[in-house]
Formats: structure tokens, C-alpha cells, sequence
């Protein structure tokens, strides 16, 4: 049964019908992807060519690809429908900046503030438990991980002059910024510990219809992000919503 059904597929990539020959590749990529235990998108979705998305990306000058990464497509749509709620945003953990310049551009003349939190020397120590990776085929973070400087942030994001940056290792600063109310909030610090500490102090700011955005949830590298999100929300009224693409969201109600 499946080598006649392999041998039809082979037959298909022949086919001067586009549709078919594209359905012939789409099963035949399929296959060999499966197989190596990964799978592949459905095919015609259209977000891929999204054309405001491929623009705005291609303006971002820290950007090393040009094809549309999935959940950087995700988090500007989310900080999209944030628009009218009142509230700064924030981005707790933001490597070159790409993040943080899709929630600026998603809200340009809102009046909103952007607030970025991040050392600037890397991730923490792993926590010998709570991070501990059970994965065989993950990889494992290091202390120092994706270290990336402030200036080259500050390059990146360099159109935005609503931006403030707080160099620190997470929640040292979060102080500065106590009494302000958040409508977005985007959290990428892959370990547990500065996950837990930028969940629990954001959630109690975060204005109703606000939203809190876990770039690690669904990830078996980070382990200690779910933790502490699934930690945070328990005795909390809104439920995590969890993306295909491994991030995790509320909508504070």
C-alpha cells in the first residue's frame, strides 16, 4: 500500500497542473521530515508572505534572516490588539532588540513608554533543578548564554525614542518602574527564577485586557519558564494560553 501510494506522490511531482505537482512536494517534504521526527507547516498559510510583516522586518538592521520567524510574527499581532489598552509595554530578557522593535512598531503614536530589562551579559546561572533540561536531543543553557551588549540594542532600536533600558540582572531594577501600568508585557529570560521574578511583578500591573507573553513556555530547553508561569498563575483567574510555536500568554481579565 505504500509504495503505490509513494509512487503515485512521484508520479504527482510530474504533473503539469501547479496544483498538484505543489501538493506532490508538500507531501513529499512531509514525509522526509516526519520521518526524522520533525514535522513541517500546512501548506497556503499566509502569514508567511505577509507583506506589513516582510516589510517591517526587513527594516529591522540586527535581523540575520529573511524569512518571517513564527512567533516574532505572533508577538507583533498580539502587541497589535494591545493598541488601545492603557499602559506601557515592557520586555524582560531582549537580546538583539527584535522583539522590542516589533512591540514599538506595533504601537507607534500610542503614547506609549517601552521599558527593556535585560543584563546585557548574558543568562543567569541555571538552576541545578528547576532548569535541569530532560531532553536528550535539547540543548542546555550556560551561564552568560546569549550575552549581547547594550549598545548593539541601542543601535537596533535606535528609530524608537520612547525606549528606556535598564541594565541589571532581573528584578534588581524592576523598582524603578513599581508605580507605572503595563498593557504588554513580553518575557524571554529562558531560566526559572528571572521568568518567576518578571511574572510576578508585572502581573499585578498588567491593566485588564493586558497582555503577558512567555516566549519559552512550550520549549524542553526551557524547562524552569514553564515552571514558573504554570507557578504564577495557579490560584490567578485567567487560564495560559499555549501557542503551537512554544510561547504562552494571558489576557489579564
Amino acid at each position: 500500500m505504500e509504495i503505490k501510494k509513494y509512487f503515485k506522490l512521484f508520479v504527482s511531482l510530474l504533473s503539469t497542473d501547479s496544483v498538484v505537482r505543489h501538493a506532490a512536494k508538500y507531501e513529499l517534504i512531509k514525509w522526509i521530515v516526519n520521518g526524522s521526527g520533525f514535522r513541517v507547516y500546512n501548506k497556503n498559510l499566509i502569514w508567511i508572505n505577509d507583506e506589513e510583516f516582510i516589510n517591517l522586518k526587513s527594516k529591522f538592521t540586527g535581523s540575520e534572516s529573511k524569512q518571517i520567524h513564527e512567533r516574532k510574527f505572533n508577538l507583533y499581532n498580539l502587541a497589535k490588539s494591545i493598541q488601545n489598552i492603557q499602559g506601557d509595554t515592557a520586555e524582560c530578557g531582549v537580546f538583539k532588540g527584535e522583539s522590542s522593535y516589533y512591540i514599538l512598531c506595533a504601537n507607534l503614536d500610542k503614547n506609549k513608554t517601552h521599558h527593556v530589562f535585560d543584563s546585557f551579559g548574558g543568562l543567569s546561572k541555571p538552576d541545578k533543578v528547576l532548569d535541569v533540561v530532560n531532553d536528550k536531543t535539547a540543548y542546555s543553557w550556560g551561564e552568560n548564554d546569549l550575552s549581547i551588549s547594550l549598545e548593539v540594542v541601542k543601535e537596533n532600536l535606535k528609530l524608537f525614542k520612547n525606549v528606556n533600558y535598564y541594565k541589571g540582572w532581573i528584578p534588581s531594577r524592576f523598582k524603578e518602574i513599581e508605580n507605572k501600568e503595563f498593557s504588554f508585557v513580553h518575557i524571554d529570560v529562558d531560566l526559572f527564577q528571572p521568568t518567576y521574578d518578571s511574572l510576578l511583578f508585572f502581573y499585578d500591573r498588567l491593566n485588564q485586557g493586558g497582555i503577558m507573553l512567555c516566549d519559552d513556555y512550550g520549549f524542553s530547553t526551557c524547562p524552569g519558564a514553564k515552571k514558573a508561569f504554570d507557578e504564577v498563575v495557579k490560584d490567578k483567574f485567567e487560564n495560559i494560553i499555549h501557542l503551537t510555536t512554544g510561547q504562552g500568554f494571558i489576557i489579564k481579565q
